[in-house]
């Protein structure tokens, strides 16, 4: 029987996983597929600027289990492309794991900026556990007696979700009106909010910022965070305990193991079957690989885009082990869905970005993508399957 190795328990990877043996099964073909995970869980890294971090995980194993696929717990520090075998950390399992085809999808990690420690430190909401440390420090600055002051670093897509829920989070841990009177502040080097988003849904984002009460500092950026303020380039100081990142993500390491040139962001390139360029027998999907959506634009680091690819990458992957046609990947549509707190939210339609719907209309379908669209059946093997089908 065959080996197909699966590396990263995200969405990339557990959708992967789902399309693999949905294949494997139709197609009559015993086919071993293994899931290797840093832990035992899906995180839904989506939903971390959100209240009680810890209710936002999946256990792999209702998914994984129902359909036959086996989760392995580990985390890859090489590769051995010659003799098809991946090593792990601590020298689990006789150092390793084979494969006949390995499919990577360890998604991404922050992008640290340069920030000095200066008596202080920074937080983040890049991975589940860092998200519920920030989230027992909120508590904590409830608990205690001053004032409330926290920035957030990075008016991007996650920075601005974060900045316009944090009041709701402060009062999740009691104490509304504490939570009205906290200082928020937003502070990104670019001239302008969420450029990366483009311009159509910014003057919706002002507005949701205003109704928050964060304040902007743009054009800047911190430099140093002491004990009790951060430090912008500019010499301006912000009075705070609590710096939170969010100043963009880079694939995962993992990716630098393979024997070609990554892009700027550290992805790896692949062809339209989410084959890696130049490398025999290894699939790549969701933030670690560089992969088109349609003739022109390239998948953005995100959930909706991680599953579609790893549908690809598993159903293309179990096929080449079982000697069947691939399908190039392909991803027509394109949504943004921004949550902007009390305010409401921002959907836009398409890679220009044409706002459809704003405030509680636009809230609604952001609820329904955040508890329904990025969760995995779980338990029933048919719901599952049918779920990963292209």
């Amino acid at each position: 029987m065959q080996d197909l190795l699966i590396v990263g328990g995200g969405y990339a990877g557990l959708w992967a996983a789902m399309a693999a043996a949905g294949r494997a099964r139709e197609a009559a073909g015993e086919l071993h597929i293994r899931l290797l995970s840093k832990d035992a869980y899906l995180t839904h890294r989506p939903r971390l600027y959100e209240s009680d971090p810890r209710g936002k995980r999946t256990p792999l194993a209702q998914v994984l289990e129902p359909i036959g696929v086996e989760l392995l717990v580990g985390e890859v520090d090489a590769v051995d492309l010659a003799q098809r075998r991946v090593g792990v950390a601590g020298g689990g399992n006789g150092g390793g794991h084979a494969y006949d085809r390995l499919l990577l999808a360890a998604g991404s990690v922050l992008h640290r900026p340069a920030i000095e420690p200066a008596g202080g430190r920074t937080w983040n909401i890049d991975q589940y556990d860092a998200a519920v440390a920030l989230d027992d420090h909120l508590g904590q600055l409830m608990a205690d007696d001053g004032d409330i002051g926290i920035v957030v670093v990075g008016a991007g897509f996650t920075g601005i979700e974060l900045a316009t829920e944090m009041r709701a989070r402060l009062a999740h841990h009691g104490g509304a009106d504490r939570a009205a009177r906290a200082r928020l502040a937003l502070v990104d080097r670019a001239a302008a909010v969420g450029e990366d988003i483009g311009p159509s849904l910014r003057p919706h984002i002002m507005a949701a910022l205003r109704a928050a009460g964060v304040d902007l500092h743009l054009n800047d950026q911190v430099r140093r965070v002491e004990a009790a303020r951060a430090v912008l380039a500019s010499g301006a100081t912000i009075p705070s305990r609590t710096v939170i990142v969010t100043a963009g993500a880079r694939a995962s390491g993992l990716a630098g193991l393979m024997p070609v040139e990554l892009d700027e962001l550290g992805r790896l390139p692949v062809d339209p079957m989410l084959r890696v360029d130049g490398v025999d027998g290894v699939y790549a999907a969701g933030d670690l690989a560089r992969a088109f959506v349609d003739e022109e634009h390239i998948a953005l680091m995100s959930c909706q885009h991680a599953m579609v690819m790893g549908k690809y990458a598993g159903h293309n992957a179990a096929g080449d082990l079982l000697g069947l046609p691939l399908v190039p990947y392909r991803q027509d549509r394109y949504v943004t869905c921004l949550d902007l707190g009390s305010w409401g939210a921002v959907f836009s339609d398409g890679w220009s970005r044409e706002v459809q719907a704003i405030k509680q209309d636009a809230k609604q379908r952001k609820q329904v993508t955040m508890t329904q669209r990025i969760y995995p059946p779980s338990g029933d093997a048919a719901a599952i399957l049918e779920a990963a089908r292209l």
